[in-house]
């Protein structure tokens, strides 16, 4: 059974304990779930109460006892497609008061330094440099760059950032590692960094905006700056890399 997929539908792991519980044996009473599941009766209930709400469980009754199953699974299309729409009204409703969410900047001066870390840390950065790339209409640069890693740890959502860039014409250049393999994208340009011009990390520019990428074994961890002073060093550091490395990148 997906269980990891249906929590990343929207239920809980308890929910998803009830649900494939009914899958898997059909329709039962509450205590029944309860001996199936380990759950307590009072909880299970609760979490059936939560499952005929979005739709995806039901019940009948016989001789005054309910009985609950598992409604059919195209209503998991139904509940995620509302949740969805749901979704994109919430958006919708943050995007109209996002600027009374501005938190307050202490000093304007000091560099903000954070961290990001695992899949959902690297997509934040993504969706982050394309924001930035449009407000200041600087291009995205990189130093080190290793495609292949990146694509590992965003997968589809890698791909679709990719297609978005080209979308709006975002340009960039690109130092790739001496070992990557480029994966081409419009509006990049590509040079390979020299064989001994080895760096532990991926320099990634854009906007006012510096990021190092560590990449360790299958784990992933960002080490962001926000602050427009030294993303401009890495700026002209950069384009002296640039400027006195002639090789073009191959794919």
């Amino acid at each position: 059974m997906h269980e990891e997929l249906l929590m990343k539908a929207g239920l809980s792991q308890r929910e998803v304990k009830v649900y494939t519980s009914l899958l898997n044996y059909g329709e039962m009473a509450a205590s029944e779930l309860s001996k199936k599941t380990g759950l307590i009766r009072t909880n299970v209930y609760d979490i059936l109460n939560d499952l005929i709400k979005k739709g995806i469980a039901a019940y009948v009754i016989r001789n005054d006892k309910k009985y609950f199953h598992a409604a059919e699974p195209e209503k998991l299309l139904d509940y995620i497609d509302h949740k969805e729409k749901d979704l994109g009204e919430l958006k919708e409703q943050f995007a109209n008061i996002l600027p009374q969410l501005e938190p307050v900047k202490i000093n304007a001066e000091r560099p903000a330094i954070e961290v990001y870390e695992g899949r959902e840390g690297f997509k934040t950065i993504l969706a982050m440099s394309v924001r930035e790339s449009l407000r200041t209409k600087k291009e995205i640069l990189g130093i080190s760059v290793q495609q292949q890693k990146c694509r590992k740890i965003g997968g589809p959502y890698h791909i679709r950032w990719y297609k978005e860039r080209e979308k709006l014409k975002i340009k960039s250049r690109y130092l790739m590692s001496a070992e990557e393999k480029v994966i081409p994208v419009k509006y990049t340009k590509f040079k390979r960094l020299p064989p001994e011009a080895k760096n532990p990390n991926e320099i990634f520019i854009f906007g006012d905006v510096s990021t190092q990428f560590f990449f360790v074994g299958g784990l992933f961890t960002a080490i962001v700056i926000k602050n427009k002073e030294i993303t401009e060093r890495y700026r002209h550091y950069f384009d002296f890399l640039w400027n006195i490395i002639k090789e073009k990148a191959k794919a």
